[in-house]
């Protein structure tokens, strides 16, 4: 799709010093994880998109370094899994590298020995009722979907749906998944987790995404509508709660308000109810996906909304990239103010004296507070790509990390 760049001329000078900023940053840091979400593949996808959007050829060669130095480490017998800090990850990235022309390798010689390993995994998740996107089988699944060359991935994404049925929990045309939370004190509870990065959302994207290439179409079909129809039953009155969805729905607790973030709450959630919207061409889904997305729109108290910091994960840079994302989706001027004003409070994040790049990730007192970050998810490689997107006309593909593509 053609990509606006939604940044004023005035202001475009401001981000791009930012950028090559955390880009120059990055470059002078050892980084030994190779996971996607907090790693070298992240980087590496930094690298190739700075490297284009700026026309610096020297970041290209740096990008290329990160995935030899990967495949090294898998050849000295790493064998992790999963999509956020695994294999799966880290073929998804080999995948998108050679599909954007950015590689010019053979995937199905560069990945064919994970194919098989990570279906087994895929199988072994289900079993252990772990369809998490991040760390469980929805995230092998993405992995498939992006092997479009590999000549199993349908069987394998059609093994997928008859898992995803056989765990779901059925009451006429809803359709709903537990997930194991924690609730503190080393206790975790059974909940009906509507989130993106680890529930019901998630399932509702990567549905949509098998249902438009004719896996299983009707028990696709009765999947997917079935999961939209649990969650829109969880609308709650935002006038009320402050958001339309809660986290998730439990016997023992209601968490009423969900926060402002790509991970938990309504932007998530009415992401997810877009991307089936598009896929069944269902447009009360559409309107009610938009209708959600202005009301979050309204939204610009951080601390209300517990806006901490800048990452993708809970902080601004994500609030910003889903309603630019929303704003190319549409056209929608509303989405794209609010984008411009997320991508504000983004630079103005950069406080912190005591970090290199005055970028910190927020957890509790409790996890550790505040703490530097280099990784995609929560650190200054994720700001850095978002920051591109607000400024380039180069579509940013890579949010189907996000599962915001």
């Amino acid at each position: 799709m053609y990509w606006n760049s939604i940044i004023k001329e005035d202001k475009k000078k401001e981000i791009k010093n930012k950028i090559s900023e955390l880009v120059h940053i990055i470059e002078k840091e050892d980084h030994e994880n190779i996971g996607l979400l907090g790693g070298k593949p992240g980087l590496s996808i930094l690298y190739f998109y700075y490297s284009k959007v700026f026309q610096i050829e020297k970041y290209s060669d740096l990008a290329l370094n990160c995935i030899s130095e990967i495949f090294e480490e898998i050849q000295n017998g790493f064998s992790y899994h999963t999509f956020a800090g695994g294999l799966a990850g880290i073929g998804w990235t080999v995948e998108f590298l050679e599909q954007n022309g950015f590689l010019d390798c053979d995937t199905n010689e560069t990945l064919g020995e994970l194919d098989e390993y990570l279906y087994q995994m895929m199988i072994k998740e289900f079993k252990l009722a772990n369809y998490d996107y991040l760390h469980g089988a929805s995230g092998i699944a993405l992995y498939f979907l992006s092997r479009k060359s590999f000549s199993k991935s349908k069987q394998y994404l059609s093994d997928y749906i008859d898992n995803i049925e056989q765990l779901s929990e059925a009451d006429g045309d809803i359709f709903k998944w537990f997930s194991m939370v924690d609730t503190g004190a080393d206790e975790k509870e059974k909940v009906y987790n509507l989130s993106l990065s680890h529930g019901i959302s998630s399932l509702i994207t990567i549905l949509s995404k098998i249902y438009t290439l004719e896996i299983k179409k009707e028990k696709t079909f009765k999947l997917l509508n079935g999961a939209v129809n649990y969650l829109l039953s969880n609308e709650q009155d935002y006038k009320q709660y402050g958001s339309y969805f809660p986290n998730w729905i439990s016997k023992q607790h209601s968490t009423g308000k969900s926060r402002l973030a790509w991970c938990y709450g309504d932007l998530g959630i009415s992401t997810a109810l877009w991307h089936a919207s598009q896929s069944l061409k269902n447009k009360t889904w559409e309107e009610k996906a938009i209708e959600v997305l202005l009301h979050t729109a309204k939204r610009m108290d951080l601390a209300k909304n517990s806006v901490n910091d800048a990452g993708l994960c809970h902080g601004s840079a994500g609030v910003a990239h889903i309603f630019n994302r929303m704003y190319n989706n549409t056209g929608m001027e509303e989405f794209n103010e609010t984008a411009t004003y997320w991508y504000d409070q983004t630079l103005r994040m950069a406080m912190h004296k005591d970090s290199f790049s005055g970028y910190k990730a927020y957890r509790t007192k409790e996890n550790g507070g505040w703490y530097e970050d280099f990784g995609f998810l929560e650190g200054i490689t994720g700001i850095g790509l978002t920051l591109m997107s607000a400024i380039s006309d180069i579509e940013p593909r890579w949010d189907e990390i996000l599962l915001l593509s």
